[in-house]
């Protein structure tokens, strides 16, 4: 397919280029009736074009669709304007029913506990492996899905991450080709990788891997506006009818003309230009692993440690500098103007983009320069790591579904070892649980949760913002 065409940006220029009575939604009517404050800040034209779904509308979004499956290598396309979380739910809704099980990997996004809320479905949750040198999940390995689909062969459904919020992508065709010699469909949560398989140096992506189901944020790093994502299907394991019906129940009626728009150009800059620009973001990305490496007590990894990295993502160590992440990232942006994506207790994550320029990663460098200056003490702290927490979690007999709908008592998180979760709590960035709904709270659990929070961290999902109580089943 003809990949410069952008089919709902031509459509958008056609309606800045109308002039016409509406009497149609919005109530702002094409930016007539909005505050003019607002306008000021944002111009006339994204007004103009915050449009319902118009009749002349659904062939310019069948049209981008269509380019988008053809330039991602997926033999059908949704866009998606509420964000991967309807996504992964749709995923899920797809392909489970209530009482069917699912293996899943632990480090899941707590959209997919959401989901299991939804559908009802049996979580069967896979361990991931762990780095100890860098505080990192590596993922779900071929070998662990491969013991699970045997001791479960009766399972619906794989779904895993990949890359995960480090970057880290896993050994993903491998896992394809276990999960297919079991009959059973892959799905994939790519939020972080829509631009994978757009340059050579990059990982493969989940479709070229040859997953079944795929979503990504295509905002993350390829450009499109908050809360836009693509859901791919590829093959013929899971139908579409399928894929339809679930986002009939979750995607809005309302979708967002702006964000589809966005979406249509992000495929085009990624199909025409990508592999250009992804060359000078991985330029950027090696130039600051450079320079941070060199600073004393700072530690960054690459594809060099880590094989199957997307270089894009920049994680820097603060361990050895005997600080936190949280630390580190209040200092950079409070004192230098410097905000990271990710803290957490023993690392900064940054995620580069072709958006982001050679004076951005200047004042990155200089800021860790000063930061270690400054805030220094050259001794490696010990962290508690989510090491321990595999060894010891895992999941009650109780779906997140049946843990949702039944009773659930407060108490004090000092009393709620061995008492089974009836919340998901989860440090925000990244949005795993360190507790899902339906598992069992152990003690390194509560002291996790707590020294994040003692850190400066921030536990999302908590109906008690100071932790100190929680909800627990009845």
């Amino acid at each position: 397919m003809n990949q410069n065409s952008v089919p709902l940006l031509e459509a958008a220029q056609r309606y800045l280029d109308i002039d016409h009575a509406p009497f149609y939604m919005p109530g702002h009517k094409r930016g007539q009736g909005i505050d003019r404050e607002f306008m000021s800040i944002m111009g006339e034209n994204i007004f103009r074009l915050d449009l319902p779904e118009l009749p002349d509308l659904a062939k310019p979004i069948a049209e981008a669709e269509a380019l988008a499956a053809d330039a991602y290598g997926s033999d059908r396309v949704w866009f998606l304007t509420n964000g991967s979380t309807c996504g992964v739910q749709a995923m899920l809704l797809a392909t489970c029913q209530q009482g069917d099980k699912i293996l899943i990997g632990r480090n899941c996004h707590k959209a997919a506990i959401a989901g299991l809320v939804i559908n009802g479905a049996t979580p069967v949750y896979l361990p991931t492996d762990y780095l100890p040198e860098f505080d990192l999940d590596l993922g779900v390995s071929p070998t662990t899905l491969e013991l699970f689909l045997n001791l479960h062969s009766d399972a619906k459904a794989v779904m895993l991450v990949s890359p995960n919020y480090f970057g880290v992508c896993g050994e993903l065709q491998k896992m394809v080709t276990i999960a297919h010699s079991f009959n059973v469909p892959l799905l994939v949560d790519a939020a972080h990788g829509a631009h994978l398989g757009f340059h050579p140096d990059l990982p493969n992506s989940a479709l070229q891997a040859g997953a079944d189901l795929v979503v990504q944020s295509t905002h993350k790093v390829a450009g499109s506006l908050t809360q836009s994502s693509i859901l791919h299907l590829q093959g013929d394991r899971i139908a579409a009818e399928q894929v339809d019906s679930a986002l009939q129940i979750l995607r809005s009626s309302s979708p967002s003309l702006l964000l589809m728009i966005s979406l249509d150009v992000a495929r085009r800059q990624l199909a025409v230009n990508g592999k250009e620009l992804l060359a000078y973001t991985l330029g950027l990305a090696k130039s600051a692993r450079s320079q941070l490496n060199q600073i004393p007590n700072l530690r960054t990894f690459s594809q060099i440690e880590v094989p199957t990295l997307d270089d894009t993502r920049l994680t820097v160590m603060t361990d050895c500098i005997s600080i936190t992440g949280f630390e580190a990232d209040e200092y950079l942006y409070s004192q230098l103007d410097v905000m990271a994506e990710m803290p957490t207790r023993s690392q900064l994550v940054f995620s580069l983009s072709f958006g982001n320029t050679h004076d951005d990663i200047d004042r990155l460098v200089n800021g860790f320069q000063r930061l270690v200056k400054e805030k220094g003490k050259g001794k490696k702290e010990e962290l508690i790591t989510n090491y321990e927490l595999r060894i010891t979690n895992y999941q009650s007999g109780l779906t997140p579904r049946e843990v949702y709908l039944g009773k659930c008592d407060r108490i004090s998180i000092d009393n709620s070892i061995g008492r089974v979760s009836a919340e998901s709590l989860c440090p925000y960035p990244p949005g795993i649980p360190l507790v899902c709904i339906g598992e069992e709270i152990t003690f390194e659990v509560v002291e996790m949760l707590q020294a994040i929070l003692r850190s400066g961290g921030v536990i999302n999902g908590a109906s008690d913002d100071s932790l100190k109580t929680i909800l627990v089943v009845q």
